[in-house]
Order: structure tokens, then sequence, then C-alpha cells
């Protein structure tokens, strides 16, 4: 899969989840808290334009670009994306300006807009549980009632169980 491919298949991931909760990576003394990200938009290039609670602090004290993870899940979706990028608060009233017209309407007094550059990204397929039945539910419980739950006290390798 080529570099355009990748990013094609990260943003309709992204877009169709739509929000992400986000983790801020920096030392500062100052900054965001975890928070929920909303994405707004991703363009072309791969920039992920989110928007995020504007926090109590004043936000012209926060560093203007950082390091972000965002963790893309929602349940019932058989899929989760995980992403690590650079985030930068756009503030300027230059860059405000430049935004179009449905990003600015985000921006607002209760909230920030930021611009994450995708560094990595991580998609992860979750596997269906095994739907079981009440007998079968009811013959485990049994089961573990009088025997314990010994799943830990063997492993397999190459097809064969080994006991610890």
């Amino acid at each position: 899969m080529n570099k355009q491919d990748q990013i094609g298949f990260i943003t309709r991931k992204i877009q169709y989840l739509q929000t992400a909760i986000m983790h801020c990576h920096t030392n500062s003394m100052l900054k965001l808290p975890t928070t929920l990200a909303q994405t707004l938009f991703v363009d072309e290039k791969g920039y992920v334009w989110i928007s995020v609670s504007r926090p109590p602090q004043y936000s012209h004290e926060l560093d203007k670009s950082f390091h972000v993870a965002l963790n893309y899940y929602k349940k019932g979706i058989p899929f989760f994306l995980n992403s690590f990028g650079i985030a930068r608060i756009i503030s300027e009233p230059e860059e405000l300006n430049q935004l179009p017209e449905n990003l600015k309407e985000h921006y607002n007094k209760e909230k920030l807009v930021l611009c994450v550059r995708i560094l990595e990204a991580s998609y992860f397929d979750k596997e269906p549980k095994s739907q079981k039945g009440l007998i079968q539910k009811f013959k485990q419980s049994l089961a573990e009632m009088f025997y314990g739950n010994n799943d830990y006290f063997y492993f397999y390798r190459d097809d064969e169980k080994y006991f610890a």
C-alpha cells in the first residue's frame, strides 16, 4: 500500500469515527488536559483538524505546538485507531481568517481549534466476541465454581498444550 493509499485509508477511518480522546504529551507546566476531541476535517495532506474544549487557563499561555495522541474508538464499531502527532493551536488572527467557513464556526470562547500532523497511526481490528449459549455459560460457571479458572496454568505453543 503506497503512502497516498495509507493516508486515504486512515482519513476514511478517522472521518467515520469522528471522536477521539486526546492526550497531550508535553513536559510543560501548563498543558491541555486529556479531553474529548471532535474531528472537524481531514485535509488532503493528512492533517486532522480537531476541536477541543478551551481549558480554564489562558490559551495564549499554552505551548503553540506540542505532541498529542489521538485514540479513536466507538462502541460497537469493529475497529479502533490510535495516532500520534504534532498539534498546533490555531489562534493567530491571520490563521483564523484563512480557515474554511465550516471550521470558523467551531472556533469560539468555549472551543479551541487544533491542527494535528499525524506522524504515526495504528489501526486495529477488534475480534468479534464468540456468542456463548445459555447452556455453555451455565457449564462454564459450574466448572469454575468447583475447579476454579485455571487458564493461567497452561499455554499453547505449536498447537500443543503445555502446563506451567
